[in-house]
């Protein structure tokens, strides 16, 4: 038999992404007030879901502790230097991105969040990680600007197309 299925199970910092991911649900919900039905319908649905797959997350969790076969611990967040390191690089590379929107735009922002994602995390190469990541942005602008109509801040390559094809 395999001796590692018998091992408790660590729980505690994949508690990190269901509260991060409760709390921004639950701000969407207090935030949606002008928004039309169709975002509030859509929000409200996704919002549930999510609460539903964490209390599922939490039952298993609780339920695990009971038996005894899970226990909580923390360590697993910082267990290696290089592991942290990364963490606290994509979070930073996250908190730029999200705070820079505003001013490059969304296609510009998703560019530069992947560019350098790629280039960090998964060491590509400049070309590629510039190929995939402008590939992968402009996917994005053609979905969620010309065809969904949603309304992401600008920046200077929305502005750019927009006085160059008038879209």
């Amino acid at each position: 038999m395999n001796d590692e299925r018998k091992a408790k199970v660590a729980t505690g910092p994949d508690w990190i992404i269901p509260a991060l991911g409760a709390a921004f649900a639950a701000y969407y919900l207090y935030s949606i007030n002008d928004l039309a039905w169709e975002a509030k319908v859509s929000g409200v649905f996704c919002a549930v879901m999510l609460f539903l797959l964490i209390l599922i997350f939490a039952l298993r969790t609780v339920v695990g502790l009971v038996r005894g076969t899970h226990y909580v611990e923390w360590r697993s967040l910082w267990e290696s230097h290089h592991l942290a390191l990364v963490r606290g690089a994509l979070f930073g590379l996250t908190v730029t991105s999200v705070a820079i929107i505003p001013f490059a735009g969304f296609t510009l922002s998703t560019f530069l969040f992947l560019f350098f994602a790629f280039l960090w995390l998964q060491r590509m190469s400049r070309k590629n990680a510039a190929l995939t990541a402008g590939a992968l942005a402009l996917g994005g602008y053609i979905l969620f600007i010309l065809i969904l109509r949603t309304a992401f801040p600008t920046g200077p390559f929305e502005r750019l197309v927009t006085a160059l094809t008038g879209l």
